[in-house]
C-alpha cells in the first residue's frame, strides 16, 4: 500500500507542475506586444505559383514609434528543398522604400527541418529588414512578397504570416 500512496503523490506533483507551467505560459502570452499588423496568406493545396504575390497594405497609426517587421513561413515536411528564396519589396506613394532578396534556410545541411512544429508542419521565422523602423505618418505602404525558386508552382508551402509589432523605445 505505501507504494500506491507514493505513486499518487507523484501524480499530484506532476499536475501541480503542469498547472504552474500553464500559468507561466499564459502570463508570458499576455505580456507580448499586440501586433500592429497580422496578415495570413494561405496557398490552396499548398501550391504557391511564382506569379502569385503576397500583398499586404497598411497605414501606420503612430509614426513616432518604431516597428519590428517579420514573417512566418509554414511548410510541409515534404517540401522538396532545404531553402526558400523570397523577393520582398515595400512601396509607398513615393516609390520603393525597401527591397531585398532573402534565402530562408528551412533545413540544415543534414536535412533536419529548422523552426518549430510537430508532425508534418514546420514554422520558420524570418525578419524583414535589419531592425526596428519608423514609418512616415499619413502614408500608405504595400509589402509585396514573391518566391524566387525556379519552380513555376512551388509545392509544400502552406501559408505565410506577415507580422508587425511595436518596438519599445
Amino acid at each position: 500500500m505505501p507504494f500506491l500512496a507514493q505513486k499518487h503523490i507523484k501524480t499530484a506533483g506532476n499536475g501541480l507542475v503542469l498547472g504552474l507551467f500553464s500559468l507561466f505560459f499564459l502570463f508570458m502570452q499576455s505580456c507580448s506586444p499586440t501586433p500592429i499588423l497580422d496578415e495570413l496568406t494561405t496557398f490552396e493545396n499548398n501550391r504557391w505559383h511564382m506569379d502569385s504575390a503576397i500583398t499586404v497594405q497598411w497605414a501606420p497609426q503612430d509614426a513616432e514609434k518604431p516597428v519590428f517587421m517579420g514573417m512566418y513561413v509554414r511548410h510541409l515536411v515534404d517540401y522538396p528543398y532545404n531553402n526558400l528564396y523570397l523577393f520582398r519589396t515595400i512601396r509607398s506613394s513615393q516609390g520603393v522604400e525597401y527591397s531585398d532578396t532573402v534565402n530562408i534556410a528551412l533545413a540544415d545541411d543534414l536535412g533536419r527541418w529548422n523552426g518549430t512544429g510537430m508532425s508534418t508542419l514546420k514554422t520558420v521565422f524570418a525578419p524583414i529588414g535589419g531592425g526596428a523602423v519608423r514609418f512616415k505618418g499619413n502614408e500608405r505602404y504595400t509589402l509585396s512578397i514573391i518566391h524566387g525558386m525556379r519552380d513555376t508552382v512551388l509545392t509544400g508551402i502552406q501559408d505565410v504570416v506577415v507580422k508587425f509589432e511595436q518596438a519599445e523605445n
